[in-house]
């Protein structure tokens, strides 16, 4: 092709037709640069198809990680729920009145103070996005302001976690420890009031009152049954994430 046109050129200068030879150069310059802008845009076509490919296959890994984030947080809720109600459910029966309470009863509450549930949530897309500079993938800029603040609301969440944590098993469980029967409770998850060896009257102790109080505001501190608090801005950024990566 190029040999063609080089061909044409020669045949004008020849002939000495220079007039028609610069309308001839102008139209293949202008040519030229139509083919350069069709190869630039065509170029341009592939590289955002190839960029709306990956973005697709992030926000399809996003949207089923985040499905399973919100399993795992309404269990993890539970838990730490049910702790919290336990813990009210045992101090609102102080004083006890050992020789009448309902010791299966009273042994469920406190059995349901135990637990010591964590939120880790599945975000391997996010820290490949983090890991690479990539979040500019994201054309949402909703979604990408929750990506990229998800790690930092999670890290923020789970310190409350971990304090709750610390402070049962530095405290609360050494305490329980010297004064319940935990026979069966590797089996049956059933602590024993009702045993020979146990001096029911830890029950009405200061300290064991407390421990109880201190356990009932960690788990609040988690949770805030009753106001905010950042388990429901999880929550939150979890229902928007699905939201926003939900394939119409």
């Amino acid at each position: 092709m190029i040999k063609f046109f080089r061909k044409i050129r020669q045949n004008l200068l020849s002939e000495g037709k220079t007039g028609k030879y610069m309308k001839y150069a102008i139209g293949e310059i202008i040519l030229v640069v139509i083919g350069i802008l069709i190869a630039l845009q065509i170029n341009n076509w592939n590289d955002k198809r190839i960029k709306q490919k990956k973005e697709s296959n992030f926000i399809t890994q996003i949207h089923q990680e985040f499905l399973l984030n919100r399993i795992q947080l309404d269990s993890v809720g539970y838990y730490h729920l049910k702790g919290y109600k336990n813990a009210e459910k045992t101090l609102s029966m102080m004083p006890i009145d050992i020789e009448n309470v309902n010791l299966d009863s009273l042994s469920n509450y406190i059995e349901g103070t135990f637990q010591n549930w964590t939120f880790n949530p599945q975000q391997s897309a996010i820290n490949s996005l983090s890991s690479t500079s990539s979040f500019d993938i994201i054309s949402n800029n909703e979604l990408k302001m929750l990506l990229q603040n998800w790690n930092e609301l999670v890290s923020d969440y789970q310190e409350e976690e971990q304090t709750s944590k610390a402070y049962s098993h530095n405290y609360y469980l050494p305490y329980l420890r010297q004064n319940i029967s935990f026979i069966n409770y590797e089996k049956s998850d059933e602590i024993i009031l009702k045993h020979g060896k146990i001096d029911l009257n830890f029950l009405n102790d200061l300290e064991f009152e407390n421990l109880v109080h201190n356990r009932k505001a960690f788990f609040k501190d988690i949770m805030n049954p009753r106001g905010v608090s950042e388990f429901q801005e999880v929550s939150k950024t979890i229902d928007r994430i699905i939201e926003l990566t939900t394939s119409e």
